[in-house]
């Protein structure tokens, strides 16, 4: 041994010897170390190296904190397209929405094809799997995510300014007396748009708010990796809320200039500018270069079908199918409320708009209120009071409002239905990102809500197939009769009600789901991954077939 040499306490936080010495306390003073040769290579010893190493490993650890800290901060320049995305697809969603509500009843659409320009303006929300694929797979000038979403805002601003300049989009209203509230009636120029066109225009605009939508929810889905346990779902709140924020804003403006004789001009005209908004913040985002993609267009398809098969996947995937496989709607209760109510355009857009806004408080609430309630049991409570309110239409087709005004009376109904709804958002929205694989974020969580949205799709399809089993025609609900009317909302009702028998396939919470890859029963399914893929594709194509349809062939399934 050598003479000891006093060390401060900064050799106690942390700093190591060198290669040949330890550090040993020197129990005569306190809080000072003492130095001692040992032999090279013995027990003790601390390699330089591997001083060096913890050093480098700590400064790289707090490196990533920092940087998975910025990635989540959506306010910062180089984030800030993502948040931003979603509030102008909300902006151009709630200033088009209140045109698509009203505009085709003012042209003369059947029932069908009202509902069915519904279904075109979403089914490019079907393609979504296609657009994360692409975007996984196919970087375009070294870029998976930037260049899909500008190129969905230019096909959205070239559609409208399309329709701008093909068609004369002005309105002339005059006193009506059709029917028994003698509200005014709507006169379309010779130059307006057919029904066939509208429709096309429309599905062409929505592909590519959708593109946009899926590039910016692939984002998401990546950033929320570096969400804690306590914060998770956050980052989707926040978006999910900045797109309620948007449609907020334009759906009561839209509503208002609606009613003008260039009203829909006006609209239309802001459908194709406010894209154009977005892209200075496009331009600062941060994206990482890619030369090669981390998984071929093979391998990712491998990737997809893998994670398909998982039965932590295909279960609870499952059931949202089912579950938006059954919200089947009343197709004729639209019509109803213009015809056989009169309900002004004012007011069917009034209607939309709160149940929007309603269904934004829905994720708030779920948010800070709901957020540690089981998943399973916030289905089966919103499946049953949707139940009841869906079934408290037939008082007002029956005119039996306790005194209220019937407007009143059908925005409080449907507003809750839509409340009910937005508390199921996130949790849905949570499931699907926890069930992402890494590196083809976007694929896969394109074919998680694209397993929703083509279940709604063929809800779409099969609201408008039921118009045939009892008279539910214009002619007759502006007559005032309501019995086919009655007897299709109680169906309906039955109908969405009918996923509790299976809500056992919804697990809890997110713990649950992972208890899903190590339960007692096989963790992956060929069967059960074939199952889920077939129902999402042939769901498209059903829903596809069914809108078509109705476009090209008006009452060729009842109805109008």
């Amino acid at each position: 041994m050598v003479s000891s040499t006093k060390y401060s306490k900064l050799v106690r936080q942390g700093i190591p010897g060198d290669g040949h010495h330890r550090l040993e306390h020197d129990d005569t003073d306190e809080g000072d170390f003492e130095l001692s040769t040992i032999s090279e290579g013995g027990p003790e010893m601390f390699q330089e190296n591997e001083g060096v190493d913890m050093i480098q490993k700590a400064q790289a650890s707090l490196e990533d904190g920092e940087r998975a800290k910025r990635r989540i901060q959506l306010w910062r320049l180089e984030n800030l397209a993502v948040p931003l995305c979603y509030f102008t697809v909300g902006l151009v969603q709630g200033i088009a929405y209140p045109l698509i509500n009203v505009y085709p009843l003012d042209l003369g659409a059947t029932e069908a094809q009202q509902t069915t320009i519904w279904f075109l303006k979403g089914f490019p929300s079907c393609l979504k799997i296609l657009f994360g694929f692409l975007s996984d797979s196919v970087p375009l000038f070294g870029y998976r995510r930037k260049p899909y979403m500008f190129l969905g805002w230019m096909i959205a601003t070239a559609s409208m300014l399309v329709l701008l300049s093909t068609s004369d989009l002005s309105l002339e209203r005059v006193a009506s007396g059709e029917n028994n509230t003698g509200s005014e009636a709507v006169v379309p120029p010779v130059g307006a748009p057919s029904v066939l066109f509208l429709s096309s225009i429309f599905f062409i605009w929505a592909l590519g708010i959708w593109w946009a939508d899926v590039i910016a929810d692939s984002l998401v889905a990546e950033k929320c990796k570096y969400e804690t346990d306590a914060d998770r779902g956050n980052l989707q709140v926040c978006c999910y809320a900045l797109r309620g924020c948007g449609l907020a804003v334009t759906m009561p403006i839209s509503s208002f200039t609606y009613s003008t004789h260039d009203g829909p001009w006006y609209i239309i005209t802001a459908a194709a500018t406010i894209p154009l908004f977005h892209l200075p913040f496009l331009y600062h985002l941060q994206e990482t270069r890619v030369v090669i993609p981390e998984f071929s267009a093979r391998e990712q398809l491998q990737q997809l079908w893998k994670t398909a098969c998982s039965r932590v996947v295909w279960q609870p995937m499952m059931f949202v199918f089912t579950y938006g496989v059954f919200y089947v709607s009343n197709a004729a209760w639209r019509e109803f409320l213009k015809s056989g109510l009169g309900f002004t355009a004012n007011q069917l857009n009034a209607l939309l708009f709160f149940g929007g806004a309603l269904s934004v408080s829905g994720v708030a609430v779920y948010k800070f209120i709901l957020i540690r309630w089981s998943w399973r049991t916030l289905f089966i409570i919103g499946i049953i009071f949707n139940g009841v309110f869906s079934l408290l239409q037939i008082l007002l087709i029956r005119g039996q409002t306790f005194g209220l005004d019937p407007f009143l009376f059908a925005l409080g109904d449907e507003g809750v239905m839509d409340f009910l709804l937005g508390t199921h958002l996130i949790p849905l929205a949570v499931m699907m990102v926890h069930l992402v694989p890494p590196g083809i974020e976007g694929a896969s969580y394109a074919l998680f809500t694209t397993t929703l949205n083509a279940a709604v799709g063929v809800a779409s399809g099969l609201s408008t197939m039921l118009l045939g089993i009892w008279d539910v025609s214009k002619e007759t609900l502006t007559a005032g009769g309501v019995t086919g009317l009655t007897k299709l909302t109680f169906l309906t009702t039955a109908i969405q009600v009918a996923p509790l028998l299976w809500v056992r396939l919804v697990p809890h919470s997110v713990s649950d789901l992972d208890r899903l890859k190590t339960g007692g029963v096989a963790s992956s399914s060929t069967l059960g991954g074939a199952v889920y893929l077939g129902c999402v594709l042939m769901s498209i194509i059903f829903a596809l077939f069914i809108a078509i349809m109705n476009v090209v062939s008006p009452g060729w399934m009842g109805g109008s």
